[in-house]
């Protein structure tokens, strides 16, 4: 008997590390993907800078076409793709039906390859959970049978997927006990993290061990400035709330559209050609905001710039989100935190007293774990992927008071969970 359950364990742990493989390996392939289309927009834009009116309108014009071919796949192929997927990962157990792990495996992809190259100011962790979580459905029903529990493959594929995506095991652990509401035993965290190690380390072998986001910061905050992040994380509870009123109102606009695909991926089309002629008028806006992320940890961006980046960001990432093109709201999030947080520090220098590098970065990780625990309601994934992707480990209690005055004025002006109000739409229940 012994004998047996230490088997069916080992070919449990076969499992979870193959699962790890090829999980971390999709989200791999999918960061690449992704790069490759931030750098053909931005391209593309320098070429047709140059050759006149024609070829400016060529380009506005290939915007429409890609934002248009990412809403069609998606309706007229999965609509499980949708959007960042992770809200699809939570409803896999509720699905009566079988999973169409194939199909929305290759509608991500391909989706998520052509929003972001239309400029969609999406990100790229949700597609990748829910490539992981489908790889695992995959290999379950394909491979050689060593994980037995559907929903039990999709965990572990969503956690390794985003393990991947941030170069962060630990906060794809957290993350699926806390998001994908994982039970929490001894065997299902051991595996957990196993599968999130594996997969960070396909991650690594390709991109080495790097920081996604790195902050440099020098020791710990006197006492009497705690208070001052309080501030920073009510500040950043506005902008997240202003950011999801808006993403909610034209999420069930875009809802009664269902059934009408044309009417959809027209004004989605319509979408991506504005999306192109921001493109020659701001391109740092666009896609993933990598420029905008350095800058601001670089601190070299002024208030004004920060104050109308964060105008500009919201609605984009809103409509662009709403229209159901593949992408992820996570990394969007992190940027209002980081914009939020460089808003604060700057006024903070001129209004109070001069800010040192170290205040100025902690208001930025501040600003992260604020925006993305007061979104998405996951406290411990908020905290741990702040310091994680940006290794300012000194900074867990500043970024603790942030996030607590965020969820406090989320809660108290009774928002929602942003996922679990997306969901409600979509089930039709406004």
């Amino acid at each position: 008997m012994h004998d047996s359950t230490s088997l069916a364990s080992l070919r449990h742990q076969v499992g979870t590390v193959l699962i790890g493989l090829c999980a971390g390996g999709i989200a791999v392939a999918f960061h690449a993907a992704m790069n490759l289309a931030e750098e053909t927009r931005s391209e593309l834009a320098v070429l047709a800078a140059g050759h006149g009116v024609a070829a400016t309108a060529a380009v506005i014009a290939a915007c429409g076409l890609l934002a248009g071919t990412a809403v069609a796949l998606v309706r007229r192929a999965a609509a499980e793709a949708e959007g960042s997927g992770i809200a699809a990962v939570l409803e896999a157990p509720r699905r009566a039906e079988p999973i169409r792990a194939w199909r929305v495996l290759w509608v991500k992809f391909l989706g998520g390859f052509c929003g972001l190259a239309a400029g969609m100011p999406l990100g790229r962790e949700g597609p990748s959970v829910q490539l992981g979580a489908m790889v695992a459905v995959l290999l379950r029903r394909h491979g050689p049978r060593l994980v037995l529990f559907r929903q039990r493959a999709v965990s572990l594929g969503a956690a390794a997927g985003l393990a991947a995506a941030f170069n962060a095991p630990l906060s794809g652990v957290v993350f699926s006990f806390e998001l994908l509401r994982q039970p929490f035993s001894v065997r299902n965290c051991f595996e957990t993290i196993l599968v999130c190690a594996v997969a960070d380390w396909t991650c690594r072998v390709f991109h080495g061990p790097v920081l996604e986001l790195p902050i440099p910061l020098a020791g710990f905050r006197d006492w009497h400035e705690l208070p001052t992040f309080a501030v920073v994380g009510l500040w950043t509870g506005l902008v997240a709330m202003a950011f999801q009123a808006l993403l909610l109102q034209l999420a069930r606009g875009f809802h009664r559209l269902r059934g009408h695909d044309a009417a959809a991926i027209g004004i989605t089309a319509a979408w991506g050609c504005l999306l192109g002629g921001v493109l020659f008028l701001w391109p740092d806006i666009l896609g993933i905001g990598h420029p905008l992320f350095h800058a601001a940890i670089a601190g070299e961006m002024t208030l004004a710039v920060a104050l109308a980046a964060l105008a500009a960001r919201i609605p984009l990432t809103a409509v662009s989100y709403a229209t159901g093109a593949p992408g992820g709201l996570i990394v969007p999030a992190l940027l209002f935190g980081v914009l939020a947080g460089q808003c604060f520090s700057t006024a903070f220098g001129r209004l109070v007293t001069p800010v040192e590098p170290d205040f100025h970065a902690v208001c930025l990780v501040a600003g992260m774990a604020a925006s993305i625990g007061a979104l998405f309601r996951t406290p411990l994934t908020a905290m741990i992927m702040a310091v994680e992707i940006t290794g300012t480990y000194a900074c867990l209690l500043e970024i603790s008071i942030a996030y607590l005055a965020a969820h406090w004025l989320l809660d108290t002006c009774r928002q929602p969970d942003l996922y679990a109000a997306l969901g409600r739409i979509h089930r039709g229940e406004h």
